[in-house]
């Protein structure tokens, strides 16, 4: 699990998680419920076991299903966090989640029950700042983003035109 944040109204606890070297996710957490990770598979393996699916449905038929999905790619997901306010417009109550290896946002719409409705991936920050790591919106409504690349990071003030 790499980002967690709360859904403003809602309480609604989503989670960014990496995959072990593909399918990335976006889960809504429930208590108490199981989301079929066992990269040990039972205490048979040692180690850390890269070919056990994110949710493994075949060993856990009662996981929950991921709410989102990269499939076959990484992104290496890492921040979560909601825009909130009219200063977004469209985009108000949309879920941000940065991505490491895949050097983007994706900004996620979600309905009620936080199922994905849309996804989308700004031009402006497609591979144009490397990897991407926390993301949080500031007091004064702005979106910020900071790099993770080892040299000359920065931190980046993101607004709506």
């Amino acid at each position: 699990m790499q980002g967690v944040a709360i859904r403003p109204g809602t309480g609604q606890v989503i989670t960014a998680e990496h995959g072990p070297d593909k399918n990335d996710e976006v889960n809504l957490i429930q208590a108490g419920a199981n989301y079929g990770w066992d990269p040990s598979q039972g205490g048979t393996k040692g180690g850390y076991d890269e070919n056990v699916p994110m949710t493994d449905l075949k060993r856990f038929p009662d996981a929950v299903p991921a709410k989102w999905e990269s499939g076959d790619t990484t992104e290496a997901v890492c921040a979560a966090t909601f825009l909130s306010g009219p200063q977004w417009g469209d985009l108000d109550g949309s879920l941000v989640v940065t991505a490491l290896k895949g050097a983007k946002v994706l900004l996620i719409k979600l309905d009620p029950n936080a199922n994905v409705q849309s996804v989308s991936i700004p031009t402006e920050f497609n591979d144009k700042f490397g990897r991407l790591r926390a993301a949080r919106q500031g007091p004064d409504g702005a979106l910020y983003i900071t790099t993770s690349d080892g040299t000359n990071d920065k931190l980046l003030r993101v607004t709506r035109n």
